[in-house]
């Protein structure tokens, strides 16, 4: 199975939670450095720093999955303070259980690989 890329968009962080919010992202970030299928986990601020954009990219689908069940109470805070993820999926094929999974169950946009040949 391919890469998958995904952006996930923490939309309304308020003034007097981005103390909080930066502490445990970095925290998440710490542990994220160990999870083996997390080829690139990049956090991104506006210029104002009232929202974040995090670009990651995983070697299967499953592992978004793993991050999940690894850092869901961080993820869960982090909503908490920034309000509900926005998500976008890039996966290279739409083949596979968890692309099925991530389709069915998750609010997430679904986006098709185009490259171009016929």
């Amino acid at each position: 199975m391919k890469n998958l890329m995904a952006i996930a968009i923490f939309p309304d962080i308020a003034p007097e939670n981005l103390a909080r919010f930066k502490e445990i992202a970095t925290e998440m970030l710490e542990s994220i450095r160990n999870q083996k299928s997390i080829l690139r986990y990049e956090i991104f601020f506006t210029m104002k720093e009232n929202s974040c954009v995090v670009i990651e990219e995983y070697e299967t689908p499953a592992g978004v999955f793993e991050h999940v069940e690894n850092h869901g109470k961080y993820i869960a805070e982090l909503s908490a303070l920034g309000g509900k993820i926005q998500g976008s999926m890039f996966p290279l094929s739409l083949q596979g259980k968890e692309i099925s999974e991530i389709q069915e169950n998750w609010d997430s946009k679904m986006h098709i690989h185009f490259d171009g040949k016929r």
